[in-house]
């Protein structure tokens, strides 16, 4: 089972990234929207995070950055995490990997992204961004 999923998540990963290269999120009527912004007309952290993945995977980081600017700091720190933590997983030792792992598991680096994702989530609001 364990070898299937290794194998199932980068086809799914794959597979969305190309769904959202060809599928623009503004024109297409498929594209989820965001429920707390229907309900209460006020924008989650991830809000645009659908329209900046399209235009980053067209290169165009500028307005990936003008969409949701919080994505293109979570997307980095996400895969460089689950990479430490699957390195991990696999038995790695290497020195680098490990203070890696650390890191990114620490409290206080959680507790930092935790913070910076909900003053995002403020500071959108207020400025309107």
């Amino acid at each position: 089972m364990k070898k299937t999923i290794k194998y199932f998540i980068p086809v799914i990963i794959t597979m969305a990234g190309i769904f959202y290269y060809f599928a623009d999120p503004q024109k297409t009527v498929v594209m989820p929207k965001c429920p707390m912004r229907m309900l209460t007309g006020w924008q989650c952290p991830s809000c645009g995070a659908q329209r900046a993945l399209h235009e980053l995977l067209h290169g165009n980081l500028i307005r990936a950055i003008s969409y949701n600017f919080f994505f293109i700091i979570a997307v980095p720190f996400l895969c460089v995490t689950a990479y430490a933590i699957y390195m991990k997983q696999k038995g790695s030792q290497s020195t680098m990997l490990v203070k890696l792992y650390n890191f990114v598991t620490s409290r206080y680096t959680l507790m930092a992204y935790l913070f910076a994702f909900l003053l995002w989530w403020i500071v959108r609001n207020i400025i309107g961004c």
